[in-house]
């Protein structure tokens, strides 16, 4: 048997204005892209081959699906216009139909089916008609003469959701999330139902997990965090601490900031939807709720390389003033140095770093430390790659705990903070909140002009103090 996957744009038009960042075939549906529920319907009911078709652009689904070898199907792409019916589909590609029995899927619908079930049976012996079908247009069709005869048992279960608004595709979400483990083969990993967890997921000890729970790759939960009952979380998420998310979804890529309560909610980027009302608020405050950038690992060359420049800059013109009052104050005795161990923006490594104490109570070291001389070795720690010119202060590594994993979500060892950047108190719970958001939205263009404004805000407050 083959599938034919028909999709209208004009029933995913809703899905583009809410989530403009990502291909309504794409949204996911319990840390799941959407397309994956039909091809499992697909795989269950037999097929071997299945054509997605559309009226608009499929580009960013065919990037993601290829060929189907993921799923040990033939995946295969097409286009059509808006009115055509199924015997216009069926003749517009009879070549990928051939002689085989043909399912034709319709509409942007959640398909409530339940994996344990044979539906490669019931497919393929039931006689041409609409398996299942909804009001909103969804409909499931079968095509072709049945291949076996019909077997004595029970009905597979089916039946279908049109997703036509936030509310539903709220409610879809819901019910793959509490009935997935039984009924769909869903991301992520877990020991216990009710609880899948992705791929590099760091949460603190006092994280609560209340059940049911799906979170994706590469999530951060800060301290005292609540997650669930009944919480999506998906991939790249931020959720600092004492936040509570319940009954709700964070989509991939957003940063939930400290002390904020989501509760019935979808949210999105710096988009909170209500899905029962259809409301949508945008949070002004990025330190509450924003979006963080998607492609991170495309941006670290390009930041690394624009460090690394500025530190050389850094090198040639500070290396005779750090001569001289290295000098000047290890005679002096105004001068001390050791090595510590901090950790690295890799989790579980560290790395050794020189640690220069200097007497600001004298003049003299009062001048080195505004011009950061005690900073300046570290420098060449820039150009290896070894730490970043600006991010997060380096954390030390504890004796007892020396291989702490750190999250590249929320830490990047670096020379200066964007606490000092920002003016803000470079320890303390203020300082993590500035320097998660700007590890979560930084730039190589950006981090040029906050290196120069913490190199001179360090200057400032160290002359006048």
């Amino acid at each position: 048997m083959k599938t034919i996957l028909v999709f209208r744009e004009e029933k995913f038009a809703w899905a583009h204005e809410a989530f403009p960042f990502v291909h309504p075939l794409l949204l996911p549906l319990c840390n799941k892209p959407y397309i994956e529920y039909p091809l499992d319907l697909a795989i269950l009911a037999g097929s071997t081959a299945v054509r997605i078709v559309c009226d608009g652009r499929l580009d960013a689904v065919e990037s993601y699906c290829e060929d189907g070898s993921r799923w040990g199907i033939d995946l295969s792409y097409a286009h059509m216009h808006p009115e055509d019916s199924d015997e216009i589909l069926l003749g517009k590609n009879r070549r990928f139909c051939g002689d085989e029995r043909i399912m034709i899927v319709r509409g942007f619908c959640f398909f409530v089916y339940n994996k344990r079930f044979d539906y490669k049976s019931e497919a393929a012996s039931l006689p041409e008609c609409k398996w299942a079908a909804c009001p909103a247009g969804g409909s499931i069709t079968l095509y072709g003469a049945p291949v076996t005869p019909r077997k004595d048992g029970k009905d597979a279960p089916m039946s279908i959701v049109p997703l036509d608004g936030m509310a539903n595709y709220y409610r879809a979400s819901m019910e793959a999330l509490e009935t997935g483990a039984d009924n769909y083969v869903l991301p992520g990993y877990g020991v216990e139902p009710g609880c899948a967890i992705g791929r590099n997921v760091v949460m603190s000890k006092s994280v609560q997990i209340r059940k049911p729970v799906n979170i994706g790759n590469n999530v951060q939960l800060l301290g005292d965090t609540i997650i669930g009952p009944s919480a999506i979380i998906g991939s790249n998420v931020i959720i600092d601490r004492q936040s509570v998310v319940e009954s709700s979804i964070v989509l991939d890529n957003t940063y939930i900031g400290e002390h904020l309560e989501v509760n019935g909610r979808v949210a999105s980027g710096n988009m909170l939807n209500d899905p029962v009302s259809g409301a949508s608020i945008v949070m002004e405050d990025p330190h509450l709720l924003s979006g963080i950038r998607e492609s991170e690992i495309l941006s670290t060359l390009p930041r690394k390389l624009t460090h690394a420049l500025i530190a050389l800059l850094f090198i040639v013109v500070l290396s005779f003033p750090f001569l001289l009052f290295a000098m000047l104050l290890r005679i002096g005795g105004l001068w001390k140095s050791s090595r510590i161990e901090c950790h690295s923006e890799k989790p579980g490594k560290t790395i050794s770093l020189d640690n220069i104490e200097l007497d600001v109570k004298k003049p003299l070291g009062a001048i080195a430390a505004a011009l950061s001389m005690d900073r300046y070795p570290m420098l060449f720690r820039v150009l290896t790659g070894q730490l970043s010119l600006i991010g997060s202060t380096a954390r030390v590594a504890e004796a007892k705990h020396p291989n702490t994993p750190s999250s590249s979500l929320a830490y990047r060892p670096a020379v200066f903070s964007y606490a000092e950047a920002e003016e803000w108190p470079t320890t303390g719970g203020d300082a993590a909140i500035v320097e998660r958001y700007h590890l979560a939205h930084s730039n190589a263009a950006a981090d040029v002009g906050l290196v120069f404004k913490a190199f001179i805000n360090n200057f400032h407050k160290k002359s006048s103090a």
